[in-house]
């Protein structure tokens, strides 16, 4: 398993695989915003991924492949998990982008082996008790 900071402010993130522990399947997103000052309403966040693959089947060369963007938030916890990225089969490389148009923040990402279906495949933002 694998883990990584990630920061808003950086214009890419990259999560490498651990050659310890085989290339990942499944990661979780755990972000952290700092306080917010006054009556500022609680950002969304875009949290995006480019995925670099290596499959005897797409061939020797790495393909890359983005995820959707989803939109977390608010967050209710100062740290809290907010989202979990799946794909069906092993990535080398996990490249994170997220973004919001009020306030910075730093997320850990967890890399983690495991399988899943075809019909799980995208990032899949973890629901709190405070949607409507």
């Amino acid at each position: 398993m694998s883990v990584a900071e990630i920061d808003s402010e950086a214009r890419q993130n990259i999560v490498e695989t651990d050659p310890q522990f085989g290339a990942s399947t499944h990661c979780i997103v755990i972000m952290e915003q700092p306080p917010l000052m006054g009556d500022e309403p609680p950002p969304q966040w875009r949290v995006s991924a480019t995925l670099t693959l290596r499959d005897k089947v797409l061939g020797k060369s790495a393909v890359l492949a983005d995820l959707p963007t989803v939109i977390v938030g608010p967050l209710i916890h100062k740290r809290q998990v907010v989202a979990m990225a799946k794909y069906p089969a092993p990535v080398d490389r996990w490249s994170f982008r997220f973004e919001s148009d009020a306030v910075r923040a730093t997320a850990l990402v967890w890399l983690h082996p495991g399988s899943c279906p075809v019909t799980e495949c995208g990032i899949f933002v973890v629901q709190h008790g405070l949607k409507e």
